[in-house]
């Protein structure tokens, strides 16, 4: 059986979101979301409908996105509500396993979204299938312990995983090395840190293809905004379990 989503069914969440407008950088809180846009609960000034706004939403699995709206509704001082604009593909199944995960949704049937067909939400029992292609990933992390959690989780969805000890390890081995499904750096290291990691991988073309998601402690939203105008994909905060590493696999990958 196909369930079908509804660009307009919108449901409860309680997400964090970091967005930025012509009035500057704000926390605030997601209260409701739908497969077209959603609703912030944040005092908002100076800004008029239309304008762009640009966001970091943290998905119930704990990875951080990014995401663009426009504005369309304002309720001072209680909030504001966004149309979403430019989605991406997979930006359309993210919003789909989150409507589903808050109620909209059969969890274990199928999503249509805007035409074919695609599994349900990110679990361990309804997660698609990651196409194979170079299947390698390289992680870099100072901390031992996290690198070997990193390790064995990513070698559970079937990747040779090569590892670094610091980012100057990683530099040296992607100086010689292109072939890698997605790469996954601690934010701070020794050396190099993810962000150098980064800006010198998106200036090589060899390497600008491979998809980067970073894991970090930081709580400085300018540390993400930084990162992210860099080229990273996808945000996981420390600490994290298996299932939210497993899904930002999935999202780096696909």
């Amino acid at each position: 059986m196909t369930e079908v989503v509804s660009e307009k069914q919108t449901v409860t969440v309680s997400l964090d979101v970091v967005w930025q407008g012509s009035s500057g950088k704000h926390d605030a809180r997601m209260s409701e979301i739908s497969m077209e846009g959603c609703f912030i609960d944040c005092c908002l000034q100076g800004m008029t409908l239309g304008e762009s706004v640009g966001f970091k939403v943290r998905l119930p699995a704990g990875p951080w996105v990014s995401l663009q709206g426009e504005l369309t509704q304002q309720e001072y001082p209680i909030g504001f509500g966004l149309r979403f604009t430019g989605l991406s593909v997979e930006d359309r199944k993210l919003l789909a396993s989150v409507v589903a995960a808050h109620g909209g949704a059969s969890r274990t049937e199928h999503l249509r979204i805007a035409g074919p067909t695609v599994a349900a939400p990110f679990t361990d029992s309804t997660a698609p299938e990651i196409e194979s292609k170079a299947r390698r990933v390289l992680v870099a992390d100072d901390d031992a312990l996290t690198l070997r959690m990193m390790r064995a989780i990513v070698e559970s969805e079937d990747f040779e995983v090569v590892t670094a000890q610091d980012g100057r390890e990683a530099l040296r081995i992607l100086q010689r090395d292109s072939e890698f499904s997605a790469a996954i750096f601690d934010m701070n290291m020794p050396h190099l840190q993810g962000l150098d990691l980064i800006l010198y991988m998106k200036a090589e073309e060899r390497l600008r293809r491979i998809p980067v998601g970073m894991i970090t402690a930081e709580q400085d939203p300018k540390v993400w905004d930084d990162s992210l105008a860099a080229g990273a994909s996808v945000f996981l905060p420390k600490p994290f379990t298996p299932p939210q590493v497993q899904m930002m696999l999935r999202m780096l990958v696909r």
